[in-house]
């Protein structure tokens, strides 16, 4: 281009045509040639199309000579000396203007003559185009002449051919013509086009979109240069290389750029916002009707949107499709078919109005349904449009549903049930709409489920909602403790339905009558269906995975531990997938894992669960799972992390989602900052709301023990045994009376010691031994505890030893702390100090690194009132020794601790007695003990120092 403008006071005319898509730099390229060529002495006329004037005669030639008709020009000889200079100028210049006016009057007169004089009326034109060509030429006052029309597809014809005409003539004089011509799905104006291709002194220059390193270049212009390295290829990908969209990019990220030090480069990250969803919607609304149309189907149907299924849609020809495709990927907007970021398509169905915007998805819906889409396909046009049109409609709504509730697509899914429940006449299936449209929400927004199940409740009280659709209003009415309404649609449904079996099943279910017990009270026995709850007739895999975990807490809780249940339940969180109508069979399977004192592998499967939860997304998922790890960490001996997932867990849900299941998550709270000395906190707890039915649900069991524990911990024995021995009394009452859910006979024991009560805590203690079964290591471990205090721990040393081996199964650290704290009560009380010591510094340590300070202090007394250097943390860096053990050590180590013998340790661990021996000496070598006793008794329980 700057060799054109060198030499065109000596070369004759040269015509130059700038092609290229929509913001690639047209405009800016003419821009920096007019500069040019004023800086050269040109004379310079400018003229822009516009698309709403492709219609009006002369309107591009206008600009030309009406803006050469503003340049000031030098005074000619001839001026009359009685006039100032600026009044012979403005005279002169009147006059032009006068001349110019009536030539543009007589082209567009001579445009729209329609003489059936042909060769008359081309007379008339050929004189007005000459005369107009001669004022375009004089304006140049003997300099060379620039050109310079952008967006020439949108000039009216009259100016083409006039320009066509200023060519011709003009050939021989010193002229640059410089065309913007922007490049789309048609041709505009062929015939112009093709004229141009007969010059003969014609440059056709032709811009795309930048590369990567150029559009590297632009960001250095405001970026530094890492930062502008760094963001190239984002940019690159977003943009397409447009340089208006590479502009509003830049302008995007140094808007959102974060507060620095000025002395440091700035530190940006790629931030697409409004600068380039506006750019966006510059690109195409300056380009052709045609792809903003093509824009706006691409934005409606997304990844369905072909060639062919674009044609029906915007009903346009599909060779139009097919070019304005290609013409929002040439301008950088899409790519391989789609928009090249969301928010360009967001930007694209905001600027559509709401009726077209219903209208396109209206129709999408229909084209897509009459092309044999898939039903998600279909159904996000349907939503989208907010109406249901027939049958047919909600059908593929229902399957929708269905397959996204498979999927994990629940907000899509709610979306089309929701839809569905309004379109859907009363009846069978919209009960059944009904109903999934429940557990969904239950999912995503528990405390928003109110307003579902009061449209459940008027449908079974206006007697048409079916009877599968029940259980599901029961179990919302359940969790939210009322339970009187509960009971009387139980008692309703004995009569209102046929064989009830839904119904029937699930009020029969483990699951519902150990969780809610006191509903069979409510309901009365007569009505109450006969319970199938024990693991005895539930075993095979084939049955459904809800079942069979109930059937395993059931028997846990009211026939005691089973091995048998708790493998079940082990079976059942083996194979049974995380899915809403799932969460009730695994969550009951983790709490059998609890019961029977299996605490690894409860958390184990609980922390895979909540991966997966956390993963697939859904407050109803992720908040009943934390309060379950919560409750194997406090039994674990772990109060922090107790405390931890259990906060976690009430910021998943509002109270209100929480219903009743908030009990057990108050209790877990309760119960570690208790251990860990925070009463204060603990009695904020007990303050928090809870409905009115808690108190009657397993939940609220665990909920009143914690309070006894708190009270029983700030010396209210009173108040901590009335609630220990409310909750035996409701335990006898519903059936559910076993240790391992709640150990109300030993705790209510130790309150009967401290009022001198101790034939009624021996009766208690012993009652619970007899009821903790095999398998049953931290209850039973913690009965023997309390037994030994009540009998005289000089009498049941031997038991104490005995619950430390109980506790090596299920490692309750805070149970081992108080196991170890009574020993060195015993030792002391035989008079062993040594020993004594010894027990209360390991017992101290443990419940330091449990964040038990309570128990922490009632320690230090048996330790001298001073913690041993070994029992300080290592410092930064320094290992423990016992982190060297060996796992097979380790267990050796433990029970030699304990005074076992080499042969005993090798029958218990099914090794031989040489390689007891072996494991010993390398033990002693690693620890820098010389003798069993020296050897510490928590090696199994506390693996950190």
């Amino acid at each position: 281009m700057e060799e054109v403008l060198a030499n065109s006071a000596d070369r004759p005319s040269r015509v130059v045509v700038v092609r290229g898509p929509v913001a690639t730099g047209k405009s800016e390229l003419l821009n920096g040639v007019a500069e040019q060529a004023e800086a050269r002495g040109l004379t310079v006329l400018r003229a822009t199309g516009l698309r709403a004037e492709r219609r009006t005669p002369m309107a591009v030639f206008g600009q030309l000579l009406l803006h050469a008709d503003r340049i000031d020009r030098p005074e000619g000889p001839g001026e009359q000396a009685d006039r100032s200079p600026r009044e012979q100028w403005e005279q002169r210049e009147h006059s032009a203007a006068a001349r110019v006016e009536q030539l543009l009057d007589d082209a567009r007169f001579t445009a729209m003559l329609r003489d059936p004089d042909y060769e008359r009326e081309e007379h008339v034109r050929a004189h007005v185009m000459r005369s107009l060509t001669a004022a375009l030429h004089a304006t140049a006052q003997g300099r060379p002449l620039a050109i310079l029309v952008d967006d020439v597809q949108y000039a009216d014809i009259p100016s083409l051919q006039c320009l066509q005409h200023a060519m011709r003539e003009l050939r021989a004089k010193p002229l640059v013509i410089v065309l913007g011509l922007r490049t789309g799905p048609r041709a505009e104006r062929p015939m112009f086009s093709a004229e141009l291709l007969r010059h003969p002194r014609l440059t056709q220059l032709r811009l795309s979109t930048l590369g990567e390193r150029a559009t590297a270049e632009m960001l250095r212009e405001h970026l530094d240069e890492a930062t502008a390295r760094r963001l190239a290829p984002d940019v690159h990908r977003v943009s397409g290389g447009n340089p208006l969209l590479i502009r509003a990019l830049t302008h995007d990220i140094l808007a959102h750029r974060p507060p620095t030090d000025p002395s440091l480069p700035a530190l940006h990250a790629l931030t697409v916002g409004d600068a380039y969803r506006q750019s966006v919607l510059s690109c195409l609304h300056r380009g052709e009707d045609s792809v903003l149309a093509v824009a706006r189907g691409l934005a409606i149907l997304d990844d369905a949107a072909s060639d062919t299924t674009l044609a029906g849609l915007l009903e346009l020809d599909h060779e139009t499709v097919t070019l304005s495709r290609r013409a929002l990927e040439s301008a950088g907007l899409a790519e391989a078919g789609t928009f090249r970021h969301p928010l360009a398509r967001t930007a694209v169905l905001d600027d559509l109005s709401r009726e077209d915007r219903i209208d396109l998805h209206r129709r999408a819906a229909d084209l897509l349904r009459r092309g044999g889409a898939e039903p998600p396909v279909v159904a996000r046009h349907i939503v989208a449009a907010g109406e249901v049109t027939d049958d047919e409609a909600l059908d593929v709504l229902w399957e929708t549903a269905t397959r996204a509730r498979r999927d994990e697509d629940v907000s899509l899914a709610i979306a089309c049930l929701q839809l569905a429940d309004q379109a859907c006449p009363r009846g069978a299936r919209r009960s059944e709409i009904l109903a999934e449209l429940t557990r969904c929400v239950w999912r995503v927004r528990p405390s928003t489920v109110g307003p579902h199940l009061r449209a459940l409740r008027a449908a079974f009280d206006e007697g048409w909602l079916t009877e599968q659709a029940v259980p599901a209003l029961l179990a919302g009415l359940l969790w939210q403790g009322r339970f009187d309404e509960a009971a009387e649609i139980a008692r309703k449904c004995q009569g209102a339905y046929e064989g009830t079996s839904a119904v029937s099943a699930y009020l029969a279910a483990g699951a519902v009558r150990t969780t809610y017990p006191a509903l069979r009270e409510r309901v009365g026995a007569d009505n109450w269906p006969t319970p199938h709850g024990n693991v005895d007739g539930v075993t095979g895999r084939g049955s459904d995975p809800r079942s069979r975990a109930g059937a395993a807490l059931n028997t846990v809780l009211t026939r005691g531990v089973d091995p048998h249940a708790a493998d079940l339940a082990e079976a059942v969180l083996q194979g049974t997938p995380l899915n809403d109508a799932n969460l009730e069979a695994l969550t009951c399977s983790l709490n059998v894992l609890i019961y029977s004192d299996r605490l690894t592998r409860a958390a184990h499967w609980c922390d895979a669960l909540l991966r997966e939860a956390t993963k697939l997304g859904g407050p109803g998922w992720q908040a009943p799972l934390s309060a379950v790890r919560a409750k194997i960490a406090l039994r674990q001996g772990n109060a922090g992390d107790a405390v931890r997932y259990a906060v976690n867990a009430l910021a998943w849900m509002t109270p209100l989602g929480w219903g009743v299941g908030i009990g057990s998550v108050l209790a877990t709270l309760v119960s570690a900052h208790t251990a860990m000395g925070q009463y204060d906190q603990a009695m904020t707890y007990l303050d928090h709301h809870v409905p009115d039915g808690l108190p009657e649900t397993r939940y609220g069991l665990e909920l009143i023990h914690a309070r006894g524990q708190l009270y029983a911990a700030t010396g209210r024995v009173r108040p901590a045994l009335d609630d220990f021995l409310t909750c035996g009394e409701l335990m006898v009452r519903w059936g559910i009376d076993q240790p391992a859910l709640v150990p109300w006979r030993s705790a209510a024991a130790e309150m009967h010691l401290r009022t001198g009560g101790e034939a009624e805590a021996d009766r208690l203690v012993k009652e619970q031994l007899a009821k903790c079964g095999p398998g049953q290591s931290r209850t039973r471990a913690l009965t023997l505890r309390v037994l030994a205090e009540v009998a005289g721990l000089r009498r049941h040393h031997h038991a104490l030893h005995e619950a430390i081996e109980e506790l090596e199964e299920c490692e309750d650290r805070l149970e081992l702390v108080r196991v170890l704290g009574a020993l060195s009560r015993s030792h002391h009380a035989l008079g062993e100090l040594g020993q004594a010591r010894m027990m209360a510094r390991r017992a101290w340590r443990i419940a330091r690194d449990a964040q038990a300070e309570a128990l922490c202090e009632q320690l230090l007394p048996y330790s001298d009132g001073e913690v041993s250097a070994v029992d300080r943390p290592p410092a930064s860096g320094e290992n423990c020794p016992s982190e060297e053990l060996t796992d097979a050590e380790r267990r050796v180590a433990s029970l030699a601790s304990f005074g076992h013998s080499n042969r005993e340790i090798a029958r218990k661990l099914f090794i031989t007695v040489s390689t007891v021996e072996q494991h010993l000496t390398r033990v002693y070598r690693k620890l820098n003990v010389s003798r069993r006793k020296d050897l510490p008794h928590d090696l199994l329980a506390d693996t950190a120092c």
